[in-house]
């Protein structure tokens, strides 16, 4: 199976989004702000741009000073020529945000990099640094031909031989990858990956591998997980430098040992040194008692506008570790440039209050993950309470017990939608009118329902006793997360609780912090983890629906069972071994429709058993904008999988006047 070299797209093209619109709203096609034919030149109509002034003010006058090659020396043969949303923007300013993280690393995600990349607003994969591909018809070999003369932000090129120290020196090393990640796996083994030419890589599998091209897109494309220059980092790595030198370079840096010492070297969100091929290079990292975080503009970035152009527009971005509060007041008094994370549908009257007085405007692009969820926890180490939580009888009734109505008046004034975790419209797998069954408020067939489960003896307070006669008590366990609600997630499960005892089921809610939460969730400790749940491009991120890790919270133990291979965790049952298998046939596959099949079946399956039980949806994600930014898509998905604002491409944002920024 061949590509054609002008669009990098595979005979059969890979599964396009399910719906062309996203809260009622079309988004622009991916053609029409990405273009990789370099002789395409609409023109913008950016107030004062200048045609032509070909790169940044800044560069401009290194090159003069002989600190900079030409641009023509700085890009590549065959740029990406990207058309901007509205306009071609002008050079300058700076787009400030905040985080609660403690590194650089949601500052980088946004940042990103990779051979290939998702359209921007949609789950199309297009061209990156690979200008092209071809697939072998078996789908076990891709061939991948690179972007002639691209090069690290130092000026070094990048050709097939950085990918290859990837595979030889990271990949293959046992110190550095004990376990090779399993979106890089066929048929229990490895990919390899060889270089043809300067300019042409393969990466071969023993079996094969239907949805690389997506993982490259989301996986591939987070930190440059492919992409460590062999120029900068061999110099840390035993294999290309003696020992001798090594082992003095690890004693003055302080670290333990090489592995370590390498580790600090080669992430990018802790060494600025690191050459990165990101449209943003980071200049200060977010290290020890650092709170900002600060990345510049990248002199050997690889795209273009359409006036030939290099891109990013904006100089810099700043990011900085705040408490939520101070998020939220920051982002109200108009002091973040584009900021998502902690802002929630209860911050909007003061929001919209504030808009026109401090420069901002909020923009509802849809939420991944919109549910406030309880995880029924099928692989429960209690095996009276496992055999509970895999009857449907007691998972149906404990939903009929739900009154929704009454959480999305609370929580979303009645704007909120009522499903159970069966993907989102976006999402390419998505069932209309999935995620509706068990939804209706009625005590009466919950009682019924959970009296047929043999929930059905009571004691003298008229609470429901287990099998074995011992009382029942079940155990929501949560942390504090943002969801989009009008109150804290907490409280959504008290008000579960609360519904849950009206049909005689106790039920507790313990809120933990949150690393205590993800420990005990993998771990198989916790009867009812609560969380929401990802619902777009869960193919590439399958533990969601399908227990594929010991982070399948719905299912701890089995996706265990499953990650290790059966060596560790417990052996599914026969449907959730259906689930696994159907997921690896989905991943093999080559056949676009059959795919899309394998995928439908697996959310049927939880249409129908309701294995996480949901409350109500977020009607959206509030995105807070400066109304000074242009070229940000109005609709778009909020999205881990999709590099949340980077959806947007945010090498093509810019400011209307950015002096002011």
């Amino acid at each position: 199976m061949s590509a054609a070299r002008s669009s990098g797209m595979e005979r059969r093209d890979l599964l396009r989004w399910s719906g062309s619109t996203i809260l009622g709203a079309s988004l622009l096609s991916g053609c029409e702000l990405l273009s990789t034919d370099p002789s395409d030149k609409k023109k913008g109509s950016g107030e004062g741009s200048n045609p032509d002034a070909k790169e940044a003010p800044a560069l401009a006058a290194l090159v003069k000073q002989g600190k900079l090659p030409p641009l023509a020396q700085r890009l590549p043969k065959s740029p990406v020529v990207v058309t901007p949303v509205k306009q071609v923007g002008q050079y300058g300013g700076t787009i400030r945000s905040a985080t609660t993280s403690q590194s650089a690393s949601q500052l980088l995600i946004v940042a990103r990099e990779g051979l290939v990349e998702w359209a921007p607003g949609k789950t199309e994969v297009v061209p990156g640094l690979a200008e092209s591909w071809d697939i072998t018809e078996d789908g076990r070999v891709y061939t991948f031909h690179l972007r002639e003369g691209a090069r690290w932000s130092d000026g070094h090129p990048f050709t097939a031989d950085d990918l290859v120290f990837y595979y030889e020196a990271i990949l293959s090393n046992t110190v550095l990858t004990p376990v090779v990640p399993t979106w890089l796996t066929t048929g229990g083994k490895p990919v390899r990956i060889a270089k043809v030419d300067d300019h042409t890589v393969t990466f071969s599998f023993e079996a094969p591998h239907g949805l690389l091209l997506r993982y490259l897109a989301f996986r591939g494309a987070l930190h440059g997980a492919l992409l460590w220059p062999k120029h900068y980092l061999s110099q840390f790595h035993p294999d290309f430098t003696s020992k001798a030198k090594l082992d003095q370079q690890v004693k003055d840096s302080g670290y333990k040992d090489w592995m370590d010492f390498f580790l600090s070297r080669s992430t990018p969100a802790e060494n600025p040194e690191r050459p990165v091929m990101a449209a943003w290079r980071l200049t200060k990292a977010m290290t020890g008692g650092d709170t900002r975080a600060i990345a510049e503009r990248n002199p050997y970035y690889w795209k273009v506008d359409t006036q030939g152009r290099q891109l990013p527009y904006v100089d810099r971005l700043v990011q900085e570790r705040l408490d939520p509060e101070v998020i939220t007041l920051r982002a109200i008094n108009g002091e973040l440039d584009l900021q998502f994370e902690t802002v929630s549908l209860r911050d909007l009257p003061v929001l919209a209050d504030s808009a026109d007085k401090n420069g901002i405007r909020v923009l509802r692009w849809a939420s991944d993950a919109p549910w406030i969820a309880m995880y029924m926890n099928q692989s429960d180490k209690d095996p009276v309470l496992r055999a509970l939580m895999q009857n449907i009888d007691v998972r149906a009734g404990l939903s009929h017990a739900l009154n929704r109505g009454e959480l999305n008046k609370l929580l979303y004034s009645n704007a909120g939608g009522i499903r159970h975790p069966c993907a989102v419209p976006q999402d390419d797998y998505y069932l209309e009118g999935s995620g509706e069954r068990f939804t209706e408020y009625d005590v009466a067939k919950a009682n019924e329902l959970l009296d047929r489960a043999g929930l059905d003896q009571r004691d003298a307070e008229g609470m429901r006793l287990r099998p074995d006669g011992r009382p029942l008590s079940l155990l929501i366990t949560t942390f504090t997360y943002e969801y989009g609600g009008t109150v804290p997630s907490v409280d959504a499960y008290e008000i579960v609780r609360q519904h849950w005892q009206k049909v005689g089921v106790r039920a507790t809610v313990q809120n933990v912090a949150d690393t205590l939460w993800s420990e005990r969730a993998t771990s198989n400790l916790l009867d009812i983890p609560g969380y929401t749940v990802g619902g777009i491009l869960w193919d590439v991120d399958p533990l969601w629906y399908v227990p594929t890790s010991r982070s399948t919270y719905w299912a701890s133990g089995y996706g265990e069972w499953y990650e290790t291979g059966g060596k560790q965790g417990m052996e599914p049952p026969e449907q959730f071994r259906k689930l696994q298998d159907l997921y690896d046939r989905m991943a093999s596959e080559i056949d676009d429709q059959a795919r899309l099949e394998l995928g439908h079946q697996i959310l049927r399956a939880h249409d129908e058993n309701v294995w996480m039980i949901g409350t109500v949806t977020a009607p959206f994600a509030p995105v807070v904008a400066s109304a000074d930014l242009v070229n940000l898509l109005d609709e778009a998905v909020l999205s881990y999988r999709l590099h949340f604002s980077a959806t947007s491409w945010m090498e093509q944002l810019a400011y209307r006047n950015p002096d002011e920024h």
